[in-house]
């Protein structure tokens, strides 16, 4: 109950037991909160703030994730990612585990912000020609969604941006494997644009060859498709 009142709140009783409870009767869905209410506040008093009928934490208490989605939509964080900053958007998962089908709506949203967060300070880091950070942010990016096109294109150009052409030439052959063996797809033209390699045929196994030293460094910065 508290971990829905953290996401949901501050909101009506009548939301939250619909949020927490559905498919119940909108008496008996209220009555089994108002009971667990009560039952957090007696053994947990200060957790809750129930006043003006609506449900939610008390202002005192924080939240780690509310923290770090704070601090990852500030001003300066796409700009002057910290190491720490990168790492917490990759490990944080909303409630690991849990199925019910409220935690998989905000899991998502969570999920969705990680991403987004990731990939702008990988996009922003190549512009400063930060190959380190880029590449940091945007691995993170592809290890939340390992099939997400445009976190691999970034990492690639990050890759490449540093030097590592063995490595960015490995995860473009790596993402496609698991690509084609996943959904039967190739990757689309915008990723093998970042690695540096055209495609002659795409879909069916296209043969690809390698692009001259200029076209190589224009394909460097093209980013893939989400």
């Amino acid at each position: 109950m508290v971990a829905g009142v953290t996401l949901a709140g501050p909101a009506s009783f009548e939301a939250v037991a619909q949020l927490l409870l559905p498919g119940r009767a909108p008496e008996d869905s209220m009555e089994r909160l108002r009971a667990e209410v009560s039952r957090v506040q007696h053994g947990m008093p200060g957790l809750l703030d129930d006043s003006e009928e609506l449900l939610a934490l008390a202002p005192e208490v924080g939240v780690d994730l509310t923290e770090l989605l704070r601090a990852a939509d500030g001003p300066n964080a796409i700009v002057h990612a910290a190491p720490e900053l990168i790492g917490e958007l990759r490990d944080a998962e909303l409630l690991p585990g849990w199925a019910e089908g409220w935690t998989l709506h905000y899991r998502e949203l969570v999920r969705l912000f990680r991403l987004a967060t990731l990939e702008a300070i990988a996009r922003c880091s190549l512009q400063f020609d930060d190959a380190a950070t880029a590449a940091a942010a945007a691995r993170s990016s592809a290890a939340i969604a390992p099939l997400r096109e445009s976190s691999h294109a970034l990492l690639i150009r990050a890759l490449i941006l540093g030097g590592n052409l063995h490595e960015a030439f490995y995860v473009h052959e790596d993402f496609r494997h698991r690509l084609l063996k996943q959904t039967g797809a190739e990757p689309s033209p915008a990723l093998t644009g970042a690695l540096g390699l055209a495609t002659e045929t795409y879909g069916g196994g296209g043969r690809r060859r390698p692009l001259t030293a200029a076209t190589h460094a224009s394909g460097a910065t093209t980013e893939g498709g989400s």
